[in-house]
């Protein structure tokens, strides 16, 4: 061979070496570095959203669950089956799909999911997607449970996905921790359609905890009928007065149990019903009206603030007790008017004679109070604030849901929150005495601060979570100081017996006691005041029934001896099973 060949299979077999040490150093040192960047191609990582943790009432029964979902979607593009695909959808053509998917069908009927399964398994261009809805079988207030809603921007930032429900107000908001689940993962391996070949699941779903209410399903629907029959006797109230009449009653109704806190009914009025918000398509019309209305259903009257009025009495009584401003044998007259800084009356318009502290109690008299005041009207100010806020009121109650702290006025608050009239003036003390002025509450303050006199200064947090999974929540009891809770019991008791509700409540198989409150309000309009009544028993020490604390309220109610009374008895008679719901003759 001469030269030239030499050369040419000198650089043949060199090609060969290099090609061969190439392929070596492919499929063998950088073997695990390709195979991985091959997989990738049609191997991808998918999440499978978890089911949010049921909510159920003290005895078990379902409040908030969830149900599979199914909806049909369009990509755009040819569809085989076609017509056979309209035919089921109901529709006379396949809509344009040019900034994403297309719904055809929302919450495909169970009958239905195995034929589009079919016509749609193979197609590129349809889709079967399975999502969870959130249902309320047995809906309570809406302000009270809440609702659920898609994650919004920053939510999904924090790591929900798109269809990821949340909890977005109530309950569902603030057990959002203990509701959500935990995501699966899935590696899927797909074609060059992006359809699945076959998966293999990483971790499976799991779903969030089930959460145990403390509310009664029972009681609670009493406590709602109570608040929508209230529009009758308010009405009664109006025509009285020749006010505009009212469709819906707007108030709230707390009971509990005193001896641990535990909330077993909490309604508010007017209410919506959380499955509007869980429907698909979303009724956006019916919730802007929702969010727009002048009445304000999506407030939960329960933890809002008001004047609490005649109810305060007891606040009031309390601190003269227990400062030593009286005794239990100290009597003033119940006047009809005093004359303080001008003419203040009381709401009877006769000499109701001399009373103690327990008498002032059983007919509300405001001028007892009013002469209480006058005996030191500066210096009993902070003392007010401060049995107030021992005995519950003017502080939030522990409850999971966000609340009102409202109003207990103080010398140092005025100055802070009134810098155009810092000073304290002594008729302002009158006003606070009976509920009035300054003073804001919440009915479940209301409720608490009657637990604590109901259970001679023990004091419970209130709550409205008795279980989360398998574990039993506990709540602190604390021991509020106080040397006179007979008397206020007492006294009570006599406004059931012999004062201000006792048309309502004297016959009533169950021996209770309570206190009725009206209060004035911004309207300052005879027949417009704020309702209140305050209730508890079983008074009698041998009654084996359970206790109960209920406090109802109602916004411009007019009259709580009129109103919030009758109201109070129905759940009375509804918790403890005897005799018939209150009706004016």
């Amino acid at each position: 061979m001469n030269s030239r060949i030499w050369i040419l299979l000198g650089v043949f077999y060199l090609l060969l070496v290099l090609f061969a040490a190439r392929l070596w150093q492919l499929q063998v040192v950088q073997y695990e570095q390709y195979a991985t960047r091959s997989q990738g191609n049609y191997l991808r990582t998918e999440t499978t959203l978890a089911s949010r943790g049921r909510i159920l009432d003290r005895n078990g029964r379902i409040i908030a669950t969830n149900r599979l979902a199914v909806d049909l979607l369009y990509l755009g593009g040819e569809v085989l089956f076609k017509e056979r695909i309209l035919a089921l959808t109901g529709l006379k053509e396949l809509p344009e799909a040019k900034n994403g998917p297309v719904e055809l069908m929302i919450n495909v009927p169970e009958s239905l999911i195995p034929t589009l399964a079919e016509l749609s398994a193979g197609e590129p261009n349809l889709k079967l997607l399975e999502r969870i809805e959130r249902i309320y079988p047995n809906p309570i207030a809406g302000p009270v449970i809440g609702y659920t809603a898609l994650p919004n921007q920053e939510q999904l930032k924090e790591g929900y996905e798109p269809e990821e429900l949340v909890g977005a107000s109530g309950l569902e908001a603030a057990l959002e921790q203990q509701l959500r689940g935990i995501k699966g993962l899935v590696l899927a391996e797909v074609n060059a359609r992006g359809q699945r070949v076959r998966f293999e699941e990483i971790r499976e779903p799991q779903a969030g905890t089930d959460v145990y209410l403390t509310l009664d399903l029972d009681l609670q629907k009493a406590a709602e009928q109570a608040l929508q029959e209230a529009a009758a006797d308010i009405n009664r109230i109006r025509q009285r007065y020749g006010l505009p009449l009212v469709r819906q009653a707007k108030g709230a109704i707390v009971a509990l149990d005193p001896r641990n806190g535990e909330v077993l009914a909490m309604a508010t009025a007017p209410a919506f019903d959380p499955n509007l918000f869980g429907r698909r398509p979303r009724p956006n019309d019916k919730i802007r009206e929702l969010f727009s209305d002048k009445d304000r259903p999506t407030l939960n009257r329960a933890v809002n603030a008001y004047p609490p009025g005649s109810t305060y009495k007891l606040v009031s009584s309390s601190m003269a007790l227990e400062s030593g401003y009286v005794t239990p044998n100290t009597t003033f007259r119940c006047s009809p008017y005093i004359v303080f800084g001008g003419i203040r009356r009381n709401w009877a318009r006769v000499d109701m004679g001399m009373m103690t502290v327990k008498e002032a109690i059983a007919q509300s008299c405001n001028t007892w109070y009013y002469q209480v005041a006058m005996l030191d009207p500066i210096g009993m100010v902070n003392k007010l604030h401060k049995r107030a806020l021992e005995l519950g009121v003017g502080r939030p109650t522990g409850l999971e849901i966000g609340e009102q702290s409202g109003i207990v006025p103080s010398l140092q608050w005025k100055k802070t929150n009134l810098p155009h009239d810092p000073r304290w003036w002594p008729g302002e003390t009158l006003s606070i005495m009976i509920g009035q002025g300054y003073n804001k509450a919440t009915p479940v303050q209301i409720a608490r601060m009657l637990a604590t006199i109901a259970q001679n200064g023990q004091q419970p947090e209130l709550h409205l979570v008795r279980r989360i999974g398998n574990q039993e929540l506990q709540r602190p009891i604390t021991t509020v100081s106080g040397r006179f809770w007979k008397e206020l019991q007492e006294g009570m008791r006599k406004t059931v017996t012999w004062g201000t509700a006792r048309h309502v409540l004297g016959n009533f198989p169950v021996a209770t006691a309570g206190k009725t409150g009206t209060a004035q309000n911004e309207t300052l309009t005879p027949g417009l005041e704020h309702a209140w009544y305050m209730g508890y028993g079983p008074v009698d020490p041998t009654d084996p029934r359970p206790p109960l604390v209920v406090v109802a309220f109602f916004e411009n109610g007019g009259e709580g001896s009129g109103v919030a009374l009758p109201a109070a008895r129905k759940v009375m008679a509804a918790y403890w099973k005897v005799g018939q719901p209150f009706a004016e003759q």
